[in-house]
């Protein structure tokens, strides 16, 4: 790699981690357990209904199957940089709520270390918080005064990952996976009685390492297999908090703690198959189906339990030529559906989300090995029933995703 890759990397990481600490979502159930499950994908797995457990790593990252890997092309350099842009409209009993925000969402880069091997490294969002509670009024207890509360949440977990993809057999792919989870979540609560207030102030830091395993089997030439397990794992955790209160406008400080222990957070052990399948010319079709055994976690959120969960996806790419000779012979267009049956019981309310999704890669250069990848993703997430809210999202993911070769001696003639 020269030192024009080495500068372009550094200050990339820096930006993606930087920004990944401000909000990359607006929904109200990123107030549960460590956020909701991040939206930011790598290359064209948004467009493909957040699938790809059966897809390859020829020309695009493919983070869900570590297996992928192995399929980068030899002296092969890949890069993705993403973006995310997401609209949230928020319903509860006849009343609406717009919720915009956006940021750098990823970094990943791999290549081949051999003619059967590869290995990448991503730095991506693993669950995003961005809640906010305004002007909730209660009673105060045994008095006719009322206080008022403004409740804002902030940050959210990162998956800093390293694949390995290593090619057994013309036909069978083995990875091993390794992610560092990690990040903070903050809470700032203020609540106003009179002329007197208090301010809370929560920040909880999470962090643990998590392993995994994949799988990839070509029955021919034109139908794939794929399988994934990633094995149950706790998150350590500690807490700084800081209370102050202000009395006829005098402010005092009432607590100041830091590194407190607090519950670690369990993930469970989650399996998942993908089917590739190819049967006409220039038509690619990946299915997906996840299960998430969160109910052997034996948690409970604050006003909810964790049940199993199961995601479907689907997704289909169309390209004229795998190396056309023209430009439009190159564009690849996407669809997508996902649903997820969601983990979080309220009341006897599971929480389930689905979406549509569609996309359209553009290749930077002719051969189309280097691309622009958007995607345009609507869904809808939970209900308005009992204390529940109806959440419509609507998201664009944008994605450099570059392809370079390493070592490629020039000939003159």
């Amino acid at each position: 790699m020269n030192k024009y890759y080495k500068t372009l990397l550094m200050v990339l990481f820096s930006t993606t981690l930087y920004s990944q600490t401000n909000n990359l979502t607006g929904s109200p159930y990123s107030l549960f357990g460590l956020g909701v499950q991040s939206n930011s994908n790598i290359g064209k797995n948004s467009a493909l209904g957040r699938g790809g457990i059966a897809l390859g790593s020829e020309n695009v990252i493919n983070n869900y199957n570590p297996a992928s890997f192995s399929t980068i092309s030899e002296k092969s350099f890949l890069l993705d940089i993403g973006f995310l842009g997401e609209l949230n409209n928020i319903s509860n009993s006849g009343k609406d709520e717009l919720r915009l925000s956006a940021n750098f969402s990823n970094l990943a880069l791999a290549f081949s270390l051999s003619d059967h091997s590869g290995i990448g490294l991503s730095l991506v969002p693993f669950t995003d918080v961005g809640y906010s509670l305004i002007g909730i009024e209660s009673n105060v207890e045994g008095s006719q005064d009322d206080f008022v509360s403004n409740i804002v949440g902030s940050g959210g977990l990162n998956d800093l990952r390293l694949n390995y993809g290593y090619q057994l057999y013309d036909n069978f792919r083995v990875g091993l996976r390794t992610s560092y989870l990690f990040g903070s979540i903050k809470e700032t609560e203020r609540i106003l009685i009179g002329t007197s207030f208090l301010s809370i102030d929560e920040e909880n830091y999470y962090r643990g390492f998590r392993f995994g395993l994949g799988l990839q089997y070509d029955i021919n030439q034109k139908n794939s297999l794929g399988f994934t397990i990633d094995l149950p794992a706790s998150l350590n955790g500690s807490q700084d908090r800081f209370v102050d209160k202000s009395l006829d406008f005098i402010g005092t400080n009432v607590e100041d703690e830091q590194g407190l222990d607090i519950s670690s957070f369990k993930l469970p052990i989650e399996i998942g198959f993908g089917i590739r399948s190819q049967h006409i010319p220039g038509l690619t079709i990946n299915l997906d189906y996840k299960r998430n055994l969160w109910g052997f976690t034996n948690q409970r959120d604050d006003i909810g339990r964790y049940v199993d969960q199961s995601i479907v996806s689907f997704g289909a790419q169309y390209r004229a030529r795998e190396r056309g000779l023209k430009y439009w012979q190159n564009i690849e267009f996407r669809a997508g559906f996902n649903y997820d049956s969601g983990y979080l019981n309220v009341n006897n309310q599971i929480i389930d989300n689905y979406s549509f999704s569609s996309g359209i890669g553009l290749p930077i250069n002719v051969r189309g090995s280097s691309m622009i990848n958007l995607s345009f993703t609507t869904g809808q997430r939970g209900a308005v029933e009992g204390i529940l809210v109806e959440e419509k999202f609507n998201l664009i993911n944008i994605n450099l995703s570059l392809k370079d070769i390493w070592f490629k001696r020039i000939k003159f003639n």
